[in-house]
Protein backbone atom coordinates (compact mmCIF):
# COMPACT_ATOMS: atom_id res chain seq x y z
CA UNK A 1 0.00 0.00 0.00
CA UNK A 2 1.37 3.40 -0.96
CA UNK A 3 1.15 6.45 2.06
CA UNK A 4 0.23 9.50 0.79
CA UNK A 5 2.92 12.33 0.80
CA UNK A 6 1.26 14.99 3.04
CA UNK A 7 3.95 17.36 2.46
CA UNK A 8 3.21 17.50 -1.70
CA UNK A 9 4.62 20.95 -3.40
CA UNK A 10 1.74 21.03 -5.75
CA UNK A 11 -1.19 20.63 -2.61
CA UNK A 12 -2.60 24.14 -2.55
CA UNK A 13 -4.44 25.57 0.49
CA UNK A 14 -7.92 25.60 0.69
CA UNK A 15 -9.40 29.20 1.32
CA UNK A 16 -12.72 28.67 3.41
CA UNK A 17 -15.16 30.65 1.46
CA UNK A 18 -15.46 33.70 4.05
CA UNK A 19 -12.33 34.35 3.40
CA UNK A 20 -12.22 34.64 -0.20
CA UNK A 21 -11.60 38.12 -2.49
CA UNK A 22 -15.77 38.04 -3.71
CA UNK A 23 -16.59 37.75 -0.20
CA UNK A 24 -14.58 40.66 0.81
CA UNK A 25 -15.18 42.66 -1.83
CA UNK A 26 -19.11 42.40 -1.15
CA UNK A 27 -18.62 43.36 2.31
CA UNK A 28 -16.41 46.63 1.19
CA UNK A 29 -19.49 47.44 -0.97
CA UNK A 30 -21.78 46.64 2.10
CA UNK A 31 -20.05 49.25 4.10
CA UNK A 32 -19.51 51.31 2.15
CA UNK A 33 -22.96 52.05 2.61
CA UNK A 34 -23.23 51.43 5.81
CA UNK A 35 -20.56 54.46 6.23
CA UNK A 36 -22.98 56.75 4.08
CA UNK A 37 -25.73 55.84 6.54
CA UNK A 38 -23.87 56.88 8.75
CA UNK A 39 -22.75 60.30 7.16
CA UNK A 40 -26.04 61.39 6.36
CA UNK A 41 -27.14 60.60 10.09
CA UNK A 42 -24.09 62.65 10.87
CA UNK A 43 -25.38 65.49 9.12
CA UNK A 44 -28.91 65.13 10.00
CA UNK A 45 -27.95 65.78 13.79
CA UNK A 46 -26.08 68.57 13.31
CA UNK A 47 -28.90 70.07 11.54
CA UNK A 48 -31.26 69.64 14.54
CA UNK A 49 -30.50 70.80 17.52
CA UNK A 50 -32.81 68.39 18.99
CA UNK A 51 -30.14 65.54 17.91
CA UNK A 52 -26.99 67.15 18.53
CA UNK A 53 -26.17 65.04 21.73
CA UNK A 54 -26.68 62.22 19.52
CA UNK A 55 -24.02 62.79 17.33
CA UNK A 56 -21.77 60.39 18.31
CA UNK A 57 -23.87 57.31 17.20
CA UNK A 58 -23.17 57.94 13.41
CA UNK A 59 -19.67 58.79 14.52
CA UNK A 60 -19.54 55.57 15.63
CA UNK A 61 -20.81 53.89 12.90
CA UNK A 62 -18.63 55.60 10.69
CA UNK A 63 -15.58 55.27 12.53
CA UNK A 64 -16.27 51.37 12.85
CA UNK A 65 -17.06 50.80 8.84
CA UNK A 66 -14.16 53.20 7.95
CA UNK A 67 -11.71 50.67 10.12
CA UNK A 68 -13.18 47.62 8.83
CA UNK A 69 -12.90 48.41 5.04
CA UNK A 70 -9.31 49.94 5.61
CA UNK A 71 -8.64 46.65 7.02
CA UNK A 72 -9.90 44.43 4.82
CA UNK A 73 -8.44 46.39 2.24
CA UNK A 74 -4.86 46.04 3.49
CA UNK A 75 -5.60 42.40 3.99
CA UNK A 76 -6.75 42.21 0.27
CA UNK A 77 -3.39 43.99 -1.09
CA UNK A 78 -1.47 41.96 0.87
CA UNK A 79 -3.23 38.71 -0.25
CA UNK A 80 -2.27 40.84 -3.84
CA UNK A 81 1.59 40.63 -3.31
CA UNK A 82 2.12 37.64 -1.96
CA UNK A 83 0.45 35.92 -4.86
CA UNK A 84 2.00 38.26 -7.23
CA UNK A 85 5.46 38.40 -5.71
CA UNK A 86 6.14 35.07 -4.40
Amino acid sequence: MVKLDRQSVSRKTIIPWYDSEAVYLVLIILLFFVFIFGYIGLTLTRETSVYQSHSWIPILLMAASGAIILSITIRLIRRYIARRFP
